[in-house]
């Protein structure tokens, strides 16, 4: 056999295997990649010390931007960027190297990222004021429901997880879950955060 065939074989399964890996929920697979400074570092440098904002693009596509600015800003949410080669997405990676949301097709710079780490983070300290007491801070317990969150984002998509939640309407800005009155944008970030369980 031709082993220019065998080699790309190799290579489209290793491409297959780290976008699989690249799940919410998921552990993110210790890849080596760039910091700001073009320094090549690995993803588990950062384990259990810092959130991981990882922006996947094209080999010389990475959009121009104030990245000192931007590592600046992700710094005061405890997170910092990083770069690798491969098709436009961004991701964020939690400090115990989960994969927590994945955007494909899309590289967000400035405040658009700024926003992408911030939901997540607010989704998680809201779902830990509101929903913990019945599901636990990892979504694991049954205690109001018969099945754990860890996992649903996987099935489910963020307008069907909306879908399963008994909210009642208070107004257009507040909704009632299980007795409790939540803002709209809280349960927006809260599905956020459910969705990376």
């Amino acid at each position: 056999m031709n082993i220019r065939f065998w080699l790309a074989a190799a290579a489209a399964c290793c491409a297959f295997s780290l976008d699989a890996a690249l799940v919410p929920g998921e552990p993110a697979p210790d890849l080596v990649v760039r910091d700001v400074a073009g320094t090549t570092v690995r993803l588990s440098a950062y384990r259990q010390k810092k959130h991981i904002a990882l922006l996947v693009a094209p080999p010389d596509r990475l959009p121009t931007a104030d990245w000192a600015g931007t590592e600046r800003r992700l710094a005061a949410l405890d997170t910092v960027v990083l770069f690798n080669d491969g098709p436009a997405a961004t991701l964020l990676i939690d400090q115990t190297g989960v994969v927590r949301r994945v955007l494909t097709g899309s590289v967000l710079t400035g405040t658009g990222l700024t926003d992408f780490v911030e939901l997540w983070q607010s989704g998680k300290a809201w779902f830990a004021g509101y929903c913990a007491r019945c599901h636990g801070a990892d979504g694991e317990d049954t205690w109001c429901d018969q099945k754990p969150l860890t996992g649903v984002g996987q099935r489910l998509s963020p307008t069907q997880i909306r879908e399963t939640l008994n909210m009642w309407e208070v107004n257009d800005q507040e909704v009632i879950i299980r007795g409790e009155r939540i803002k709209r944008p809280q349960v927006d970030a809260i599905i956020v955060y459910v969705s990376s369980l």
